[in-house]
């Protein structure tokens, strides 16, 4: 009787191990789930962040999922990261897979910038010829994830004196 309790008590329990969604926006950037700050407070006390976004064409949909390399707190209200440049496959949409079959392509990176409000602004840029390819500002559903508890009122990284 006691494990039925103990069990049933804990089925709500979290590891601290867990991803858990703390901030979704729309595509308009307004919040439908969590809050910038519990995010922001997650920032400052060091846990992982990742964020997944996703789109769908006119046959085909795609989900990402990314561990920023860069985060940075705007006066305490929004959060911009950078996504790692990556050298982007080709898909192939029959067999749903990739590969870098067009080997012309693999000095081309994809960079992109992706903020709280839901703005997500895209880059492919030519490594050989130091040259931005094009650019493609979006607006994207995103969720933000971070790992572990997050403890509330962090202190900021920087104060003014």
């Amino acid at each position: 009787m006691l494990i039925v309790i103990s069990l049933t008590l804990c089925s709500g329990c979290q590891e601290t191990s867990d991803w858990v969604p703390v901030y979704k926006n729309d595509k308009e950037g307004n919040a439908v789930l969590g809050s910038k700050k519990e995010l922001i407070n997650a920032i400052r006390n060091g846990n992982e962040v990742r964020i997944a976004w996703g789109s769908k064409g006119k046959t085909h949909r795609i989900e990402h999922i990314s561990d920023p390399i860069w985060i940075a707190i705007l006066d305490e209200a929004e959060v911009i990261a950078h996504i790692d440049p990556q050298v982007l496959s080709t898909v192939n949409w029959d067999r749903l897979s990739a590969d870098y079959a067009d080997s012309t392509k693999l000095s081309q990176e994809w960079r992109v910038v992706i903020t709280t409000k839901g703005e997500f602004d895209a880059v492919w840029y030519d490594r050989s010829n130091h040259k931005v390819l094009q650019r493609w500002p979006q607006n994207h559903v995103m969720t933000w994830f971070v790992k572990g508890n997050i403890k509330a009122n962090a202190v900021p990284f920087y104060q003014p004196e």
